[in-house]
């Protein structure tokens, strides 16, 4: 049985969808994508997704009654606020204006259980590319928003630029400090064509760019290098059309993998930004949404947050072939600079085996995508995954401070952890820090002594001063002299159980 839109909405989620009016038990008979440039013949029970429209505007208006007098299911689009009712009681889907189109189309796909349509070969991103190099005259490539790339046409001149994005398969780094320099990406950013002149950017020979876009969203850019001598104005406005043809192309790539398959993994991803979508991951992942599951981030080492995007969607792809090749059941997608995997784990024998293959995936792929791993501990229901990407975030971030490399298991660190969150509660209270340990500090600052050294070594030793005299070089009886001096400078006292937890939990929170 078809789903509704009462059916979608659940599945999107408070995460993604802001408002729901009209009719919320409309069935869903297919799914079609119509844009104010390009729209479509609207059919009886299609919901319609409209990139580009906005909610109150005149095209909205009319989209509105043509949907409504073909007897649509409803509309999909993006805003903040709630539509005014309309005669047919058409349901109007308002979703989170920062939401990804191809997120979206992908989750709506799997959210009505409809089968993917057809993927001709005319809309292949190449065949596009040699579209648009045919209709505009001259070489194209295209870069999707983090910069890699998405595709090519045939034809000369071949530039440095060209030929190193073309090898590299994503933009010299170099170039895009130039661009960025030079204004181009805000311009770009801001909805213009921009036109450089040979060199302009060093190592660019003459360009015009355009964004392809869905609304205010940019899901490409495309590079013509134009080689007709025609007004280039002319030349300009065909770049125009072009990306307007584009955008529907590549929103049908985003929401569909190779050949027509669906992006099952729309659904994981929607699940990891808060929409209610765990029963479509427990579905892909064959088990029970409440039968335990591990999390897994791969966050790219670098500190350029163009390159860390860029290396986040890198680690995805080769994480999915690496699954694919070795028979891993796991979904996987990727947020701004991270790439995410979940595996079911019912046991510690399964959870095992999670660690084996994040440990090899991270070994295989740390030379062509350095990043750090961090794997979480096992929690029982998919639900959850929102909170528990929260917490590996921040053991991400953790790993990242304490210059952690290579792979961490969240079960060895997890008393690290939570000492870090009594650290960021004691900084936002200053006064439990103050003390016995502030005033050591203040001592070996002034007076070139090293008590809070001694201290933290006492401590990791559990009070073993033989420990203590060999990991700081000292003889035990000046270890000794130093912790009862520490007790005396400090105003504490080690016999006291009290003073005892305080002054090694601050030493802990401040060293």
């Amino acid at each position: 049985m078809s789903s509704t839109v009462a059916d979608v909405a659940e599945r999107l989620g408070p995460a993604l969808l802001v408002s729901l009016t009209g009719v919320p038990e409309a069935r869903i008979a297919d799914l079609v994508t119509t844009d104010p440039a390009f729209p479509i013949v609207i059919a009886a029970h299609a919901l319609v997704v409209a990139p580009g429209y906005r909610l109150d505007e005149e095209q909205f208006n009319k989209l509105v009654a043509e949907a409504g007098a073909a007897g649509a299911a409803g509309i999909v689009l993006k805003g903040h606020s709630t539509p005014r009712p309309n005669p047919w009681d058409l349901a109007i889907l308002v979703i989170e204006p920062n939401a990804d189109w191809g997120q979206v189309l992908a989750l709506l796909r799997t959210a009505t259980a409809l089968n993917s349509p057809t993927v001709y070969p005319e809309d292949s991103l190449f065949g596009l590319a040699e579209a648009i190099a045919s209709l505009c005259g001259g070489p194209v490539v295209l870069h999707d928003p983090a910069w890699q790339l998405l595709a090519y046409s045939g034809g000369q001149p071949m530039d440095d630029v060209r030929n190193e994005a073309i090898l590299g398969r994503r933009a010299p780094t170099r170039a895009l400090d130039g661009l960025s320099a030079a204004g181009v990406l805000e311009r770009l950013d801001r909805g213009e064509v921009v036109r450089l002149a040979d060199d302009e950017v060093p190592g660019l020979s003459r360009r015009i760019a355009v964004a392809a876009r869905a609304g205010a969203e940019v899901l490409a850019t495309i590079w013509l290098q134009p080689t007709e001598l025609e007004p280039p104005a002319d030349i300009e406005e065909r770049l125009r059309r072009a990306a307007d043809v584009a955008a529907l192309t590549l929103l049908r790539h985003a929401a569909f993998g190779p050949g027509g398959v669906i992006a099952g993994d729309a659904a994981f991803t929607a699940l990891l930004a808060g929409s209610r979508t765990e029963r479509i991951v427990a579905e892909q992942l064959g088990v029970d949404g409440e039968g335990g599951f591990v999390l897994a981030g791969l966050r790219p080492t670098t500190t350029d947050a163009r390159d860390r995007a860029a290396t986040a969607r890198r680690l995805l792809s080769l994480a999915r072939s690496h699954c694919d090749a070795y028979r891993v059941t796991a979904q996987a997608a990727v947020g701004v600079d991270t790439a995410y995997l979940v595996f079911a784990c019912a046991d510690a024998e399964q959870r095992q085996h999670a660690v084996r293959v994040v440990t090899d995936m991270y070994a295989r792929l740390q030379t062509s995508a350095p990043h750090r791993a961090m794997v979480s501990s096992t929690y029982r229901a998919l639900a959850e995954t929102p909170t528990i990407r929260q917490t590996v975030d921040e053991l991400l971030e953790l790993s990242e401070r304490r210059g952690w490399s290579g792979l961490t298991d969240s079960d060895d660190v997890d008393a690290t952890w939570r000492l870090q969150q009594f650290r960021e509660v004691a900084l936002a209270h200053p006064s439990l820090l103050s003390g016995p340990v502030v005033r050591l500090a203040e001592h070996d600052r002034t007076q070139g002594t090293e008590f809070v050294t001694t201290m933290r070594a006492y401590f990791d030793s559990v009070g073993d001063v033989k420990a203590v005299g060999a990991q700081l070089g000292l003889h035990q009886n000046t270890v000794r002299y130093r912790v009862n001096k520490a007790q005396e400078i400090g105003r504490f006292s080690l016999d006291r159980p009290d003073e005892r937890l305080l002054v090694e939990l601050q030493v802990r929170l401040l060293t």
